[in-house]
């Protein structure tokens, strides 16, 4: 999270970054802070691919559920 943190406070405007916050924050608990960091990817990138697999976590996190399953965090791993 350090990490995340870091790099953040460096480029608070880029989007991608935030986008690994957001995970990091879902992983280690801070729902609240996963949400708004990946709507903050949502609005910024022009993926739309991206944007539909951001809103979906967005919209399961909301719901209390956990969309990091193993084989979403292996997908992940592998982009």
């Amino acid at each position: 999270m350090d990490a995340c943190e870091k790099a953040v406070a460096k480029k608070p405007e880029n989007g991608g970054i935030k986008d690994s916050r957001a995970l990091a924050r879902a992983l280690t608990g801070d729902t609240p802070g996963a949400i708004s960091d990946f709507q903050t990817f949502v609005d910024w990138t022009w993926d739309d691919e991206s944007k539909a697999k951001r809103q979906k976590w967005i919209d399961e996190l909301r719901a209390g559920k956990n969309p990091f399953t193993e084989e979403v965090l292996e997908d992940l791993l592998e982009e």
